[in-house]
């Protein structure tokens, strides 16, 4: 069997609703070189059975958290490249040959990501907004050298992300927040990270609440400008 080039690795906790639609959206794409890992973090619903009826690669993480979720798909995975999305989410029109094309075309990539849009709910106030305003934040910290990853549309270099112990911090404990960011900041002193403004995903809005913003401007604090650990 021809080793795939790109893994893609989804973690899901009951995502019965979402998780047929992620699944068919990539198998859409139609790309060579492919496996797409689904990361069971402990469902009580249907999601592992629905998973299952795709081409796909059901692995189970029963430590809660999608740290150790991520960290058992990226572990499992085969590919050169390990692209990262959620059950919620749906790549954009050739997602994949955009990060297989960054990756062959420059030796020195280790990381690789890009903006995330809310799919559906065309009339939500401040949809436009929202999505333009991380946008800017995205290429803002790309020019500050903080690179900002985010778990629904990033992508590494398999040897760059098991260099440096992937979603755990130097204690080996997983990170309880922001684990995409924090494997961004070390994945940096291993080569070049790029923000690509047309690797674009499309996300539920359904985290969006008040609550949400300010835990995530905390973390962000923390981890980017006092170099912290989560």
């Amino acid at each position: 069997m021809k080793k795939p080039f790109i893994s893609v690795v989804i973690p899901a906790l009951n995502e019965a609703k979402n998780i047929q639609q992620c699944l068919r959206n990539i198998e859409k794409q139609r790309f060579d070189g492919l496996e797409v890992i689904v990361v069971d973090n402990g469902s009580t619903d249907q999601t592992v059975k629905l998973a299952r009826e795709f081409n796909c690669k059901v692995i189970q993480e029963f430590k809660r958290g999608v740290s150790a979720a991520r960290q058992a798909g990226f572990l499992e995975a085969k590919g050169e490249v390990v692209a990262s999305t959620d059950a919620d989410t749906l790549i954009g029109q050739d997602w994949l040959g955009q990060i297989a094309a960054e990756f062959l075309y420059d030796p020195e990539l280790v990381g690789l990501y890009g903006p995330v849009h809310l799919q559906g709910f065309k009339k939500m106030v401040g949809k436009q907004t929202i999505e333009k305003a991380f946008a800017q934040f995205l290429k803002i910290n790309q020019q500050l050298k903080r690179p900002h990853f985010c778990g629904a549309n990033f992508a590494v270099r398999r040897d760059a992300f098991m260099k440096t112990g992937g979603f755990r911090h130097r204690h080996q404990s997983f990170y309880q927040k922001a684990e995409d960011v924090q494997l961004s900041l070390k994945l940096k002193q291993l080569g070049r990270i790029r923000y690509q403004k047309d690797l674009v995903v499309f996300t539920s809005p359904r985290r969006l609440n008040g609550a949400y913003f300010v835990d995530n401007t905390k973390t962000y604090l923390k981890v980017v400008w006092l170099k912290k650990t989560c």
